[in-house]
Formats: structure tokens, C-alpha cells, sequence
């Protein structure tokens, strides 16, 4: 403290003044004087942590992300039609994948098939384009958009295995093109909603065009289960068996490669078949009902479904001289033709259940009824009216699939086989509301990884795809001809591969 003193007594007073000298610490009074000035307090404010895209450009989305590409050589001894695809006996093709901006997931694929002749040969081109975010009432939609070239197919000529000169055969295509748009929303907790709709256009000599909506409602009840129903009304719902094929190897941890959606796009061919001459396509308008339940490692399905056809297909080979060859489409190449049936409906359901025995092997067995066909008595002058030699009714289906993934060598394999009732041909029938569908015969496919050569980036891999191995399901009617007309549930078909990945 410091202290001073004055004296006035005396005309000399004297005035004193004493401190003292600081000690060099400062007192806490003189702190907290200091700490409650204004002038002196610290300023400390609350403010939102920066961005990482507004501090530092190099941080924001790059353009391109997650690429993965795949180059493809395959070849098989089955044509169009006995494939039921748009892959040739030998063609090449790719697929690529790769996210824009990190939001914009997009999937482009092509083929290339060997020409049948002087006709153009196989060409055909997908894209599949699907955003992340969040739409107004449900996600953003998913467009793919495919386009296909045919050539060498058309009318095939009475008696022979031949295409006719007025059909499709040199120089003429068949062109076709679709766009698809698949949406999902969840209006309600428990509630999954999935709709779209399809639009095809096909051109050979005349226009053919259809528009085909599909949804499928999925109420999730719990522990009790899952109900499905679904509904569709022109082509097949390939955009719904896709998710649901997508949902199931998630599910199951199988998914490891996202190209397989551009690969099975490409694969699509349109239900053609020939009406009096006339390009036409099938319409099937279907109503579907099933019901899920899984317990821990097993999964129960039950489905029903009632669907009414227009310009149905069925697959013929052998003495087809007592047909209507206007009602015959044929490739040239391949052992069976297309038969146009007319229209019938019917309707059938399917009992399933699916064991996960260990975390690399899935076991499926299913059995069911639905509407199929047997010869009927007519006699063979009454057979060119479709459908004429065919009795509808129900009939017994089971089938049986295995699912194998080593892990070591990465090899996976999926084999099923199924059974229908002697003497019968069932038209196939796609279930939306589960994973099971009755191949018949024994069908196999393969796909085994390879190590790259000479340190390139990526990995091959030797696809196998076997159809009908052991030829069941060829039904013969008696034509009084030397060759009897066989109807074919499915053509034998064996097709292998070679992929590029990376």
C-alpha cells in the first residue's frame, strides 16, 4: 500500500510520500478487475463448425466415384429363342458403373451378337440411372432406358425350319426400344410401396407398342410376418423381380457385384411372337398374394396368383406342318420356334421354405399347382386355330435349389431342379411376391474367379450358364407325320463365359 502525509504546523512543513514496491505478482483483486472490463474481456462466441467443402475446395465430391467396369466374351449353342435372351451363340459386350457427384449412380452396358447370314446381327444397349436423395414423396425415381437390334428372325415357312423371304430375314431387323421408371415410398411406418410402369416399342414392317404399369405393396406386421401384394399388366415386372432378386442377395451378404444389374438388363428380350402373320407382343395383366415369415435362419413363402394372357407363347420344334405358319416365329438358328396360343387365363400357388444351413450354403424347397397344358383330342386338321390341340388345367410343381459359396476360391454355385406333372407344359409364371420359381429340368449356374495375368488391375472370372440340362419337359403329339410336333417347356441351352473385372 502506499501512504502519504502532510504537515502545516510550522511555515517549513514537509510533505512525505512513501510505497511500496511491487512484488511482481499481480493481486487477485487487480485480476478480476481486469477480467470485468470490457476493454480487456475475451471474446468468446458459439459459432458452427465449418464444412469441410467450405474450408477446403479439394474436399467436395469428386465427379466420378466407385467405378467399376466389366469387358465380356461369351458364346452357346442356343439362338434367340431358345435362350430366351438377346445374347447370340458368340458375342462380346461390357458394362460400366460409376457414381456422379456422389449422389447420381449411373450403369451402362452393351453387346454385340454374331450376324445370322447377311442379317444384322445382335446389338443391344441398357442404362440404368438412379439418384440417392430423397424425392417429395418417396425416393427419386430409377430410369433404364435399353434399346435392341434382332436380325434374322421372322415367319418361319410351312414345313420347313427355315425363315420366309417376306419375314425378317437379310438385311431385316427388329428394332425395339423401352423405358422404365421404378419408384419406392413408405407412406406409413411398416408400409413399402414399389410402382412404375414400362414402355415398349418394337418395329418390323408394322408398329407394336404397349405400356405395362406394375406395383407392389409390401405391410410389415412384425413378428407375424410380411404380406405381399402385387400387380402388373402388360410385359413382365423386370424392375420388381430385379429388387427383389437385389433385396434377397443383400439379405444373404451375396451382392459383390453391381454390374449384374446391367447384365441382366441386357439380357431382356421381348415377348414376340407372330398372329397371323402379324407382329405381336404378350400382354399379361397379373395379381399376385403372398405372405413372408422368417425364424432365425429359415424363411417361410406362400404365393397365389391369377393372371389373365393375350397372345400367349409356347415353344415348338419337330413336324410343325399341321401349325399355322403364320403363327410361327422362328430365328433360324435355333432348335425351337415361337407358337402363338392365343389367350387363355389361369391361376395357381406356390409353397416355400428356405434353410440357411451355414453362412455358404442356402437350401430352397418348393411345391405348388397352376394351370398348365396336355394334348387335347382334337385331330390335327383343326390345329391351325391357336391353341386348338391344347387342354387347360392345374398341375403338381416342385422344386428344389442349392446355393454353394466357397470362400477360399470364391466360387459360386446355384443349382436347381424342377418337376411337373408327365405328359404337361406350364407356361412360366415370375412370382413378385418371392424368391422361387420352377425351373423344370436340372439347370445350373457357375461363376468362378480367376487371379489376373502379368499384374494387370482386376480379377477374370469363367461364368457357366446350363439350362435344362437333361432335356425334360419335350412333350410330343402325333401328327401322323414321319416327325412328331414336340411343345418344349424350356429348350436345352448351355452358354459360357469369360469376364474381365475391374
Amino acid at each position: 500500500s502506499s501512504i502519504l502525509e502532510i504537515h502545516l504546523a510550522t511555515l517549513f512543513s514537509s510533505v512525505e510520500l512513501s510505497y511500496t514496491i511491487p512484488d511482481g505478482a499481480m493481486t487477485n483483486d487487480w485480476k478480476w478487475v481486469l477480467r470485468s472490463s470490457p476493454a480487456t474481456r475475451p471474446i468468446t462466441r458459439y459459432l458452427p463448425m465449418e464444412t469441410a467443402s467450405a474450408s477446403n475446395g479439394e474436399m467436395q465430391p469428386r465427379i466420378f466415384s466407385g467405378t467399376r467396369a466389366m469387358l465380356s466374351v461369351s458364346g452357346g449353342d442356343g439362338g434367340l429363342i431358345d435362350s430366351d435372351s438377346t445374347q447370340a451363340d458368340f458375342g462380346t459386350g461390357f458394362a460400366l458403373s460409376t457414381n456422379i457427384f456422389g449422389k447420381n449412380q449411373v450403369q451402362v452396358g452393351g453387346t454385340v451378337g454374331e450376324a445370322i447370314g447377311s442379317a444384322p446381327g445382335a446389338i443391344a444397349l441398357a442404362a440404368i440411372y438412379t439418384r440417392s436423395d430423397m424425392g417429395g414423396f418417396g425416393e427419386a425415381p430409377e430410369v433404364t432406358l435399353t434399346m435392341t437390334q434382332l436380325g434374322g428372325m421372322g415367319p418361319q415357312l410351312p414345313g420347313t425350319g427355315t425363315i420366309g423371304n417376306t419375314g425378317f430375314g437379310s438385311g431385316t431387323s427388329v428394332r425395339a426400344m423401352s423405358i422404365s421408371m421404378y419408384e419406392v415410398a413408405d407412406p406409413l411406418s411398416g408400409v413399402h410401396l414399389e410402382y412404375g410402369m414400362t414402355g415398349e416399342s418394337v418395329d418390323y414392317l408394322q408398329h407394336t407398342a404397349r405400356i405395362s404399369p406394375f406395383a407392389r405393396l409390401t405391410l410389415d406386421l412384425g413378428s407375424p410376418g410380411e404380406v405381399i401384394a402385387a400387380y402388373s399388366d402388360g410385359g413382365r415386372p423386370d424392375e420388381l423381380s430385379a429388387h427383389q432378386q437385389y433385396q434377397a442377395a443383400a439379405e444373404t451378404g451375396t451382392l459383390d457385384n453391381d454390374l449384374i444389374d446391367t447384365v441382366n438388363t441386357l439380357a431382356r428380350l421381348s415377348q414376340l411372337s407372330n398372329h397371323n402373320g402379324h407382329l405381336e407382343l404378350q400382354r399379361t395383366e397379373s395379381y399376385e398374394l403372398g405372405y413372408r415369415k422368417t425364424v432365425r435362419l429359415r424363411t417361410y413363402a406362400v404365393s397365389a396368383f391369377y393372371e389373365d394372357v393375350s397372345n400367349g407363347r409356347l415353344n415348338v420344334a419337330g413336324g410343325l406342318q399341321a401349325l399355322n405358319p403364320g403363327d410361327l416365329l422362328s430365328d433360324g438358328i435355333s432348335t425351337t420356334s415361337t407358337y402363338n396360343i392365343g389367350n387363355y387365363q389361369r391361376s395357381g400357388y406356390i409353397a416355400s421354405v428356405n434353410q440357411k444351413l451355414t453362412d455358404t450354403i442356402d437350401l430352397a424347397l418348393a411345391y405348388g399347382r397352376m394351370g398348365g397344358f396336355t394334348p387335347s383330342g382334337a385331330s390335327p386338321g383343326n390345329w391351325d386355330t391357336p391353341g386348338k390341340f391344347l387342354d387347360e388345367g392345374n398341375h403338381n410343381v416342385a422344386a428344389a435349389n442349392l446355393q454353394v459359396r466357397m470362400p477360399v476360391s470364391g466360387t459360386r454355385l446355384s443349382a436347381s431342379y424342377g418337376w411337373v406333372d408327365s405328359g404337361v407344359v406350364i407356361p412360366r409364371h415370375v412370382f413378385t411376391t418371392q424368391n422361387t420359381y420352377v425351373a423344370p429340368g436340372l439347370n445350373i449356374d457357375l461363376r468362378q474367379p480367376l487371379p489376373s495375368f502379368f499384374g494387370m488391375p482386376g480379377h477374370l472370372e469363367l461364368t457357366a450358364n446350363l439350362r435344362n440340362l437333361l432335356s425334360q419337359g419335350y412333350l410330343p403329339f402325333n401328327t401322323g407325320d414321319s416327325r412328331p410336333l414336340l411343345i418344349v417347356q424350356t429348350p436345352r441351352a448351355i452358354r459360357g463365359g469369360l469376364n474381365f473385372i475391374f
